[in-house]
């Protein structure tokens, strides 16, 4: 994926590719650490490449030649909102590694009470945060297509920009007297 943000459609683009890493990324119910790791792991990969590249084409467009384009200089945001929203996204895939691995590292212990109470809540925890990248890849993209939606419509007009008669009436000034203070 090479992100240039010009159009409404290179946003969705970024949308698609970001719905593209829900695919497969569910909660595990009945999977080994290993394919937990595994599919949690390749799209920790997939997000941190798109975050790098989102990354990229930010630092390009905000430090070279500013452009003029309204619709340009508003996509640069809603780009730099999904590149947060992929942070998140890398933020829960870490978290649920890290508790793959302390499965790991007890899975070849001896089962005792406390132990199989600590392996059922990294299990809790490792669906929650999975739960929660899922969740923030959806919103991530939502909102892209949502700033797609909207970036090629005018901005709003001002009242300046309006002619006299369309302008919504203003109150007109309170006369106001000079207060004192009060003497002591």
């Amino acid at each position: 994926m090479s992100i240039y943000v010009r159009h409404t459609d290179d946003l969705r683009s970024v949308a698609r590719e970001i719905r593209d890493l829900t695919a497969g990324l569910e909660a595990p119910e009945h999977s080994t650490e290993e394919m937990v790791a595994y599919t949690v792991g390749a799209r920790l990969k997939a997000a941190s490449r798109m975050a790098e590249e989102m990354s990229d084409a930010l630092l390009y467009r905000l430090t070279g030649p500013r452009s003029t384009a309204r619709a340009e200089l508003r996509s640069h945001s809603a780009l730099a909102a999904a590149a947060a929203g992929t942070a998140q996204v890398m933020g829960s895939l870490a978290e649920a590694l890290r508790q793959v691995a302390f499965l790991n590292e007890h899975a070849n212990l001896p089962t005792f009470p406390d132990l199989a109470d600590a392996r059922d809540a990294a299990w809790n925890v490792i669906r929650d945060h999975v739960d929660e990248a899922r969740a923030a890849l959806h919103d991530t993209a939502d909102q892209l297509e949502t700033d797609a939606r909207h970036l090629v419509q005018p901005p709003p007009r001002s009242a300046a920009a309006m002619p006299l008669a369309q302008r919504p009436p203003v109150a007109a000034p309170l006369a106001t007297s000079v207060q004192r203070r009060p003497t002591l």
